[in-house]
């Protein structure tokens, strides 16, 4: 059984990569397979904007990203550089800097390269999208 951590680098509205990442994802856990997480990075961390809105027939990645994380326990973590670089930021972020709202909220975390290198350790496999 392979255990993944996933790195999603290029953002939701780049081609077909959001679709593929998760298609990739719900293959790998009807297999059998452990997703530890999502790391969100670079570009990536669009996909985790909660100020987007669904629009039209177009996959809505931010929903079944959290959709994915509720049902199979699936860690949603965002480079916290890459994600207020921007614009993505949390409730504290939003509190010490005078915003009016946050637009990172659960099962999305804040997380920092560092904890995801640690987190490669508990897996066997990376996947790039």
């Amino acid at each position: 059984m392979a255990e993944y951590s996933i790195l999603i680098t290029s953002s939701p509205f780049q081609g077909d990569s959001a679709l593929r990442a998760l298609s990739f994802v719900q293959a790998a856990i009807e297999n059998g397979d452990t997703v530890n997480n999502v790391f969100f990075y670079s570009e990536g961390v669009h996909h985790t904007n909660s100020l987007m809105l669904h629009t039209g027939d177009e996959l809505f990645a931010y929903d079944a990203w959290k959709a994915l994380a509720v049902s199979h326990n699936v860690k949603l973590l965002v480079c916290i550089t890459a994600a207020v670089k921007r614009g993505i930021v949390s409730e504290l972020e939003a509190k010490e800097n005078g915003l009016a709202h946050a637009n990172l909220a659960p099962p999305f975390e804040q997380a920092g390269l560092g904890e995801f290198f640690t987190a490669l350790h508990d897996c066997n496999r990376l996947v790039q999208f």
